[in-house]
């Protein structure tokens, strides 16, 4: 292996109660009120999409107003925002490594250089894909491909590491090794089968990842 990319929230960053936050304040007035699971349900691809899927028939005349209330929630929020147990040290490791480091992230290139930046993780990686950057959104593997392209690695060359749905489909389908954490929840069979390595916890996983550039 000669590379390692990576997913931002809820595999570097643990955003995921944040993020969750932000969505239900989203759509809370035009919809009764999510629950976490609901939201974790339609998390990782496109933001209108994940809208489309909160609002439901609501969608044709409430998306606009909802995702304006969450960009005015979200911003300059990013420092609530914390790295987990372990992702510094993780990034560290595989850097005196000389390993290839990229990121591939649903979020826009604006919060996701913010949220690198605030951490000082950005110095760690050479190639950053975010949402806004392709037509194709998660699951598509066209992302996560770019950033393996941009690194100079190969995707058999190449672990990704991700904590949602939509990065395991994505990993998968670019034909590579997909190191999965899903933080305690229960994710479809199709999911679990498609990963190469599944984890409850960060720590777990950023070990996992480690084990593959001796």
């Amino acid at each position: 292996m000669r590379a390692a990319i990576f997913d931002l929230d809820g595999t570097l960053v643990d955003s995921m109660p944040f993020v969750i936050e932000t969505f239900i304040h989203a759509v809370e007035p035009f919809r009764v009120r999510p629950t976490e699971v609901e939201v974790l349900e339609h998390l990782g691809g496109p933001l209108e999409t994940c809208f489309r899927n909160l609002l439901g028939p609501r969608a044709i005349d409430s998306l606009s107003a909802a995702k304006e209330r969450l960009l005015r929630y979200e911003h300059g929020q990013e420092t609530r925002l914390k790295p987990f147990a372990g992702a510094r040290e993780l990034l560290v490791s595989l850097q005196e490594r000389s390993v290839k480091l990229g990121i591939w992230t649903g979020r826009d290139r604006w919060s996701a250089e913010r949220v690198l930046a605030i951490h000082h993780f950005a110095p760690f990686f050479s190639a950053l894909v975010c949402g806004d950057d392709l037509p194709t959104h998660k699951p598509d593997p066209a992302g996560l491909l770019r950033a393996i392209e941009l690194v100079g690695a190969a995707a058999t060359e190449t672990v990704f590491m991700g904590d949602a749905d939509a990065d395991v489909l994505g990993g998968h389908a670019a034909g590579v090794h997909t190191v999965f954490v899903h933080h305690g929840r229960i994710a479809p069979a199709h999911i679990h089968s498609r990963a190469a390595e599944i984890f409850a916890e960060p720590g777990e996983a950023y070990a996992a990842v480690l084990r593959h550039f001796p």
